[in-house]
């Protein structure tokens, strides 16, 4: 296992830390020897990922090791390595391509007909990449690539072992500067916005960390009986509703089964409290924001007639008036400091 390494990945993928001109620059720069790569990614873009897989291919001699989550693109840039490793506590995630399909707008017939056409185009678009991606995934792992089609259906997360078994890896290392994946909100995040189950690391119970993989857990992962996953390394599925996302936020258990949201009537009547105590405390802080504002507007006031300046009449100006001197701005500042001190 490489200690020193010329490139790292990390972040998003086709972002400027993980692009294909970057990799490409390294790789130029080392062409006959052997280029070690950290790769640290929750994925991003499937074009990017296959841009430097062929980069890969084509130097020849590149050795990939994964740590921490690693899932999607991640997944599919280190394909055209030479060697691949991965940490022993780092995880592995593959998963069928998905684009984004946001419609909200009214139709008539011959519109819908035209959208339904947009989509099974777009379908079928997915359709050609998922075989791409498993092709590759299959060339490596030395398998039929109907069975990578599967666990990419499956999209549940791997750990170390279960991606070297199914040979997305060639070695498991234990190396003490390897650390163990760490989910943090950016983590969660980005795996929301890429549509990825939550992995399988512990959060701490009733943390806000709890509350967001509730939140984004993707309803496509299942239990992942064919991919060979233990029950510990399952992903359990959420409803991205917004009604699931208050009941999470509130801390009110709800129940989806086979794809239906169900509450009970002691459940709502939670919710509606505590949406109402939310409304309550929200105009609670503005009735304070405003009390505030009209005390500093009175405390501006003062200060302005602090600083009005002297009665431009100097007939009654006698030479006593030297010894009390007009208000200079330190003077200035301790009045506002002392009067702010009561506010």
């Amino acid at each position: 296992m490489p200690k020193n390494y010329n490139l790292y990945l990390k972040g998003y993928v086709g972002d400027w830390n993980f692009s294909a001109d970057m990799v490409n620059a390294v790789l130029d720069k080392h062409k006959d020897k052997e280029v070690c790569v950290l790769i640290d990614s929750t994925g991003g873009r499937v074009d990017t990922a296959l841009s430097i897989s062929s980069l890969f291919k084509l130097h020849g001699n590149v050795h990939c090791h994964y740590v921490g989550m690693n899932a999607s693109a991640a997944t599919i840039a280190s394909m055209g390595a030479k060697h691949v490793s991965i940490d022993a506590n780092a995880l592995f995630l593959v998963h069928k391509c998905m684009s984004v399909v946001f419609e909200w707008d009214y139709m008539n017939a011959d519109e819908l007909a035209a959208h339904i056409a947009d989509l099974e185009k777009l379908k079928k678009d997915n359709e050609t990449i998922d075989g791409c991606i498993a092709g590759m995934y299959a060339s490596r792992c030395k398998k039929p690539k109907e069975d990578l089609l599967a666990l990419m259906k499956e999209g549940a997360w791997l750990t170390a072992r279960q991606a070297l078994e199914w040979g997305f890896v060639d070695e498991i290392t234990d190396d003490p500067e390897d650390a163990a994946p760490e989910f943090t909100d950016v983590v969660a995040d980005a795996l929301a916005k890429e549509g990825i189950p939550m992995p399988p690391v512990a959060v701490k119970k009733g943390s806000f960390l709890e509350r967001l993989a509730q939140l984004f857990s993707s309803s496509h992962s299942k239990p992942a009986a064919e991919a060979n996953v233990p029950e510990a390394a399952q992903s359990t599925p959420q409803m991205s509703k917004a009604l699931t996302a208050v009941a999470a936020l509130v801390g009110a258990t709800v129940a989806v089964t086979d794809g239906k949201l169900t509450l009970t009537e002691d459940q709502a009547d939670k919710l509606e409290a505590a949406v109402a105590a939310h409304d309550a405390t929200v105009n609670d802080l503005n009735s304070k924001i405003t009390e505030k504002v009209n005390k500093i507007n009175e405390l501006n006031a003062k200060i302005a007639d602090l600083v009005k300046e002297p009665a431009s009449d100097t007939a009654d100006v006698t030479e006593t008036s030297k010894e009390t001197n007009p208000l200079n701005s330190l003077d200035i500042d301790k009045v506002c400091d002392a009067i702010l001190s009561n506010f």
